[in-house]
């Protein structure tokens, strides 16, 4: 038996490339693919690849779609890790990786970053031509390091059909909380179906998305003072007093997102009230469908959906594309009445697996990676798929992306709470959302097991990933009377 050598990886077991190959999932780039299902499959990777394959003789790229088993906790993924036979590249969000980066499985970039991008004439730091670098500092694992790197942008918006709102006498998309509301009661009225959103992991995203929006409008204020551990100043710029799993561990345990919170209480009324006009059946409904054969008059989805909306020859009315507008104190006392904040940000997110150094091609992954890249290149992989915005500088955009980027300009959400939990607290916080939001319980009986939930889960990540609180304590013996006021007892 060879010697575990890594990770208790058998290097044998762990050698499972061929031809001196490095395995790619670069997501909806992978050669073959068809975003959104429409128009000729994307081959621009394997033209870049061939280039580079050419330059680079005896090495190959082999392209590679990972598994989905339908939902974002990655169990295959982590077996792949585990056995030392995952693609040398990967793409999944940053966060995901986060829990698992102490055993080894990802290979930090911060160092590959500092160095020269040689397909970049006169970059003398890869990480430099990245367009929103605070964006990529943003994606920094709880112990500094980068694991991921976020090549693209992804934004949501509200598309909608112009001439389904012109029927009931509105001319332009929304800009108030009020308004939004006003729009779906006479859409109802007409016997047509106000709102539905993205679909993709058996609940609708509306209630995961629009609870983190909601959140920031709500407790605008106050975030100053929340935000006990302020980002660093290399990811300030994008994440601007955002709540980290720790901070809102914290913050529970003080009363915070309790019955004792007010604003969470109203977060959860507002959302409950949004809900009555979102299309009836929320977990397994086709939103596209819905939206497409003019039968809901607003889609929340993301700039990937784009795509659809400008190849679909069938596509036979008028529409444009809104975001969620500002809650104002007609509708809440807590409303801060500022723009509603953005939901998006990193698309693909790349990661260099264990498999590139227990393969010994760690320098040609990073160099694929580089070459990428570069801005001819990536502007390449963007304009064919047209979905997500390139983020490196020098790669121009396509122009039908434009709403996309003119919404990520705004404030970035305060907290994105499914994603600050583990798998465990997450399954479940998401089936009786649904639960209370198709009326299986009360509020009260909601917000209850919501304590119950966050309970186990400060616990556990506490002990899991030691979160030390002391200093939070410190900052909050501060602050702590101004937020106590704003808690009931």
């Amino acid at each position: 038996m060879a010697i575990a050598w890594m990770a208790g990886i058998p290097k044998a077991q762990a050698d499972t490339s061929s031809e001196n190959a490095i395995r790619a999932d670069l997501n909806l780039y992978t050669p073959g693919t068809i975003p959104q299902g429409i128009g000729e499959p994307v081959k621009a990777a394997q033209d870049l690849a061939d280039i580079w394959e050419e330059a680079h003789r005896g090495k190959k790229i082999r392209f590679q779609q990972l598994v989905s088993a339908g939902n974002s906790e990655g169990e295959w993924l982590k077996t792949q890790l585990l056995g030392g036979v995952a693609p040398e590249i990967i793409n999944q969000n940053a966060e995901v990786a986060w829990p698992d980066v102490d055993k080894g499985w990802y290979v930090p970039l911060d160092e590959y970053l500092e160095k020269p991008n040689p397909y970049v004439p006169g970059n003398t730091h890869w990480i430099d031509i990245f367009k929103n670098k605070a964006l990529i500092n943003a994606k920094r694992a709880p112990n500094g390091k980068l694991y991921g790197l976020s090549i693209d942008i992804v934004e949501t918006g509200v598309f909608y059909n112009k001439d389904i709102l012109e029927f009931v006498g509105v001319s332009q998309f929304p800009k108030t909380w009020e308004e939004m509301i006003e729009l779906c009661k006479k859409l109802q009225q007409k016997d047509i179906t106000p709102f539905t959103a993205e679909c993709p992991i058996g609940s609708t995203l509306a209630s995961d998305w629009g609870q983190d929006i909601i959140f920031e409008m709500l407790y605008h204020s106050i975030l100053k003072d929340m935000d006990l551990i302020p980002s660093s100043s290399a990811a300030e710029a994008y994440l601007d007093h955002y709540l980290e799993p720790s901070e809102a561990g914290f913050l529970f345990t003080k009363g915070f997102f309790t019955k004792s919170d007010p604003r969470w209480r109203e977060m959860h009324r507002i959302l409950k009230d949004w809900r009555r006009y979102w299309a009836k059946e929320i977990k397994n409904t086709d939103p596209i469908r819905l939206f497409l054969t003019k039968r809901v008059a607003m889609y929340w989805t993301g700039s990937w959906f784009i795509r659809r909306m400008t190849t679909d020859p069938y596509i036979d009315f008028r529409w444009g594309i809104g975001y969620i507008p500002a809650i104002t104190s007609e509708t809440s006392p807590y409303a801060s009445g500022t723009p509603a904040t953005v939901i998006g940000g990193a698309a693909i997110q790349l990661h260099v697996t264990n498999s590139a150094m227990l393969n010994g091609n760690l320098d040609d992954c990073m160099d694929f990676l580089m070459y990428i890249t570069a801005p001819k290149n990536l502007e390449q992989l963007t304009s064919e798929a047209k979905v997500y915005i390139p983020n490196v500088e020098g790669a121009r955009m396509q122009p039908d992306l434009q709403p996309f980027e003119d919404i990520f300009q705004r404030r970035y959400c305060a907290i994105k709470w499914l994603d600050s939990m583990d798998g465990r607290y997450k399954k479940e916080w998401r089936r009786m959302m649904d639960d209370w939001l198709n009326d299986g319980i009360t509020l009260e009986e909601y917000l209850g097991i919501l304590e119950q939930n966050f309970a186990g889960w400060a616990a556990s990540h506490m002990k899991e990933n030691e979160w030390d609180f002391s200093k939070m304590e410190t900052v909050w013996q501060e602050r702590g009377v101004r937020l106590a006021s704003e808690l009931k007892n």
